[in-house]
């Protein structure tokens, strides 16, 4: 969960000869993305993410899991399949959830209770078998099946470009602040391969920090 076999330095030294990257990294040094505790509950979070905000998409998660989650202590214990599987549609759009995401959770859900489907399987196979059994799943196209290969699975080379709100980011740090199309997003970082979806999580990191604007290299241009 806490990503302690990534290693870092290889992207380190990669990134410390960018004007732009190398101060980033420099500033956020050893911090490394936060991995859910399954694959099914990172493939929630990115259908719950699909076209929404995280901050909202956080709320409907946080009512999913007092709802359907087991509760020990002060802690709460994500819903395994069975319970999504299980819950009415009624229960889960009390939650925030909107009839098509019901219908994807439900799905998925019910397709890894009945065993056609073992997401936790896939943490050995490589990323392009993974994209391919991702995108056979009802309701994940590119960015979600990026989303859970970065987030879910840790693999630094996963890059959810169509995502707005990352556009957004890099074109600010390496596009004079204008928002780059995914294909422009893409070759942006392409300098930073294997490392493509890391270098997106340390910039969009560093974009949330309050000081960001006092870093001068957030002015740098480059031609998409």
């Amino acid at each position: 969960m806490v990503c302690a076999d990534l290693d870092l330095r290889p992207f380190y030294r990669l990134a410390r000869q960018d004007p732009v990257m190398g101060p980033v990294t420099a500033s956020l040094a050893g911090l490394k993305p936060l991995q859910p505790a399954t694959a099914f509950e990172a493939a929630v979070i990115a259908i719950t993410e699909q076209q929404l905000s995280m901050a909202a998409a956080y709320r409907i998660r946080s009512r999913l899991i007092h709802s359907l989650g087991e509760r020990a202590e002060d802690l709460w214990r994500f819903p395994d399949p069975e319970r999504f599987a299980d819950a009415p549609a009624s229960e889960l759009a009390k939650c925030g959830l909107s009839r098509q995401k019901i219908s994807y959770l439900k799905a998925l859900a019910r397709s890894i209770v009945a065993g056609e489907r073992d997401l936790e399987s896939m943490r050995r196979d490589p990323d392009a078998e993974i994209r391919s059994r991702l995108t056979d799943i009802p309701g994940f196209g590119r960015w979600s099946v990026e989303h859970v290969l970065l987030h879910g699975f840790g693999r630094p080379g996963a890059l959810p470009s169509t995502d707005v709100s990352l556009q957004k980011v890099v074109g600010h740090y390496l596009a004079n602040d204008q928002r780059l199309t995914a294909d422009e997003l893409e070759r942006a970082l392409a300098p930073f391969r294997p490392f493509q979806g890391l270098a997106a999580f340390y910039l969009s990191v560093a974009y949330r920090r309050p000081d960001k604007e006092a870093n001068p290299s957030s002015a740098i241009h480059r031609s998409p």
